[in-house]
């Protein structure tokens, strides 16, 4: 058996255990099209894109709209998972080439950064991404953190502080409250709103299994083999943390965790980004959601007052959809009355390979969809 093969299996499994459910099968929106993303490193990357940020200046930054932070991600390699930043230009359609601006952050001595995200700013585009592991942050005393910086003529400024960080280990076991930072700028203060996790309890025949059988791989294997079969996730979402900070260049305060309203039996939503749009019900922060860790489908929240997030039904894109595996962290952008979601994929010929794509639809038509 190939592994297309088996891949064609699980999904149709998949599903079955989405049929048992009730649960959609098939997303709102139509298959994306495919973008190019320019990288001088293309020799070690291979082009891959994963956890893209994008966002759009009505203004413009040094000449450019459309801005793109992302890090490449193949084959599992953590040593190149490094932020690179993008710009395009489009007037009338999303921009599917983007051109390489410059490498945000270097691989570190030990660790991996991962997770970027853009926010422009009094002119200013800052980017921020999490290090996990990493010399600096052994030096602050944790385990993972948010850092930040912004750019000016291909030059990088880095922040002094981290703006949040993280504990993994505590008595009450495996938690992280920092995965996918996304930082928003409002009513003179800055928020940042990021996914809390805590890990399940591993089967014990897992636990049991002698260390030299045991590897990471196998185990992980095993993970995911119970993922397919029983809807089992190794990590269970506890909901969206929330912290404030007065300005960027100071640490933020972790203010709560509040929970993701109407998720799915199926789902624990894993990563996300925000952005900000107004709706004929007015001012509305939106979230678009990777719904779990493997065999994800993207989905979208709505916010109210800043804080409760709660998931529409029907899946923005699943993998029936657009007929690929491993969809990832995706994000969105509104320009007028567009709502614009770029997305990754793995492609069907390279599994090792996430290629970006992007699909789009009208905002109130899509809103009214999804009620």
């Amino acid at each position: 058996m190939n592994k297309q093969f088996l891949l064609r299996m699980t999904y149709k499994y998949r599903e079955f255990l989405y049929m048992l459910h009730r649960h959609p099968t098939k997303g709102i929106l139509p298959s994306g099209i495919p973008c190019h993303v320019e990288d001088p490193e293309s020799d070690i990357t291979h082009g891959d894109v994963v956890h893209p940020c994008v966002r759009y200046i009505e203004e413009g930054f040094e000449g450019h709209k459309w801005w793109m932070v992302y890090t490449p991600f193949y084959a599992g390699i953590e040593k190149i998972e490094n932020p690179k930043l993008c710009y395009a230009d489009a007037e009338e359609e999303p921009p599917t080439e983007w051109k390489y601006y410059c490498t945000i952050k270097d691989c570190p001595e030990t660790g991996y950064n991962s997770d970027p995200t853009l926010l422009f700013k009094d002119g200013r585009l800052y980017v921020f991404w999490r290090e996990c592991n990493t010399p600096k942050t052994k030096k602050l005393g944790c385990d993972a953190a948010t850092f930040g910086c912004y750019v000016q003529n291909k030059i990088v400024y880095y922040l002094s502080q981290p703006l949040l960080t993280n504990f993994f280990s505590n008595n009450q076991g495996f938690l992280d409250r920092e995965i996918c930072p996304t930082i928003i700028a409002k009513n003179g203060s800055f928020w940042g709103y990021t996914l809390h996790h805590c890990q399940s309890s591993i089967p014990k025949f897992i636990e049991q299994i002698p260390p030299k059988l045991g590897s990471f791989v196998y185990r992980h294997h095993l993970l995911n083999l119970l993922d397919v079969l029983f809807g089992y996730k190794e990590y269970i979402n506890l909901g969206i943390a929330i912290w404030k900070g007065n300005n960027l260049e100071q640490p933020f305060e972790y203010k709560k965790t509040t929970k993701i309203q109407h998720v799915s039996r199926l789902y624990q939503p894993w990563h996300m980004d925000l952005l900000e749009a107004n709706t004929k019900d007015g001012e509305r922060i939106f979230a678009v959601m990777q719904s779990s860790l493997s065999f994800a489908d993207i989905c979208l929240a709505w916010c109210q007052e800043g804080e409760t997030f709660t998931l529409y039904r029907e899946p923005l894109i699943t993998s029936k959809t657009i007929g690929m595996a491993g969809l990832y962290k995706p994000s969105a952008v509104i320009v007028g009355n567009k709502f614009y979601l770029y997305y990754t994929a793995r492609d069907n010929q390279d599994y090792h390979l996430n290629r970006l794509f992007v699909t789009s639809e009208d905002l109130e038509s899509l809103l009214e969809r999804m009620k």
